[in-house]
């Protein structure tokens, strides 16, 4: 019983010990433990792990962007490859990659792997910091739009630079911040990002929608009247910025050895009425000068697609029935710009 205390008042004795060469010692076994950490996720070692492990809902897109980044830095993909950019208007306007694929090839384009790198609320920054981890490759990168994609600010993110909300960075979205943001105030590497994700366990909230359950046609209609009040004064702050990065985003793609098409992501039959046509025709302007600078075309099914209001879960997102609808025009979209590279 002696030993037992004495070894007990030891190790006690020891932690209150504030020796020099033991807090150097404790110091550097964090270093390495947070340095070990930062090299997992960077590297992409982190998909030695089932995705389903590191999942917070069951589609945690920003989790499975992450790894499918990871997966493709690895193992690039063979043959032409369509890369898909955008929201969860994105996410949700098709029944999968595979079906999309074969809608191209039915609409007389070439055989490709299409690749959804969408997330709900991706910025046109991250969309950029997406780009900057792909691998060279061959083939063509298509860029989702809609209004509600331009209202970003710098300093939201300044967050993907350090790893947040997606497990990477971008030294070109972090040079196309500087003096936009600041991005000094943060962990080295991924280190903050690894934190938030953490963190994020404690609370992440559901935002996939994949039945055919739709909102009355009276919500959607009062949701389109407080949804445009929420995006006019940020349209108007924050367009030009993210404008910018839309461009950044294509020249880093030319470069990268892509062609670059931009979208148009469904929205509802609700978006109309003066108020809603004359900030669509706001952001049609201002988006057809990036286009003329860039000479990038853009893919619009809108009417094509001949949507109906029950076609939509709510003002941005298709269901089932939509996805049918929206599918063949739009693969016929990519066809003919695959066609044309």
């Amino acid at each position: 019983m002696r030993d037992e205390s004495t070894v007990r008042r030891a190790l006690a004795a020891g932690l209150r010990n504030h020796s020099p060469l033991i807090i150097v010692v404790a110091v550097l076994l964090a270093v390495a433990a947070l340095a070990g950490l930062q090299w997992f996720v960077a590297s992409g070692t982190f998909t030695v792990l089932p995705e389903r492990l590191m999942l917070r809902i069951p589609n945690d897109d920003y989790v499975h962007v992450s790894y499918r980044i990871a997966e493709l830095k690895a193992k690039p993909p063979a043959g032409r490859v369509v890369y898909l950019f955008g929201g969860s208007g994105t996410m949700e306007m098709m029944r999968s990659e595979a079906a999309l694929a074969s809608d191209v090839v039915a609409a007389g384009g070439p055989r490709v792997t299409v690749v959804s790198l969408a997330a709900h609320q991706q910025t046109i920054g991250q969309t950029l910091a997406l780009i900057d981890n792909l691998p060279r490759g061959h083939g063509l990168l298509a860029i989702g739009l809609s209004p509600n994609r331009l209202l970003a600010t710098p300093a939201a993110d300044a967050r993907q630079v350090a790893g947040s909300p997606m497990a990477l960075t971008s030294p070109h979205l972090a040079a196309a911040l500087a003096g936009r943001a600041s991005l000094g105030e943060r962990l080295p590497g991924l280190l903050s990002g690894i934190c938030d994700y953490a963190v994020s366990f404690i609370s992440y909230a559901h935002h996939y929608h994949s039945t055919n359950d739709v909102a009355n046609s009276a919500a959607r209609r009062s949701g389109s009247l407080v949804e445009l009040s929420r995006e006019r004064p940020k349209f108007a702050a924050n367009a030009a910025y993210n404008l910018a990065m839309l461009a950044a985003a294509v020249r880093l793609g030319r470069e990268k050895g892509y062609d670059v098409t931009f979208f148009q992501q469904p929205l509802a039959p609700e978006a109309s009425g003066p108020a809603w046509q004359a900030y669509l025709a706001g952001y049609r302007r201002d988006l057809a000068g990036v286009m003329s600078r860039t000479a990038v075309p853009d893919i619009d099914v809108q009417a094509k697609a001949g949507l109906r209001p029950n076609d939509f879960y709510d003002l941005f997102h298709l269901v089932n029935s939509g996805r049918d609808k929206w599918s063949p025009p739009f693969a016929a979209g990519l066809a003919r710009e695959l066609r044309r590279a």
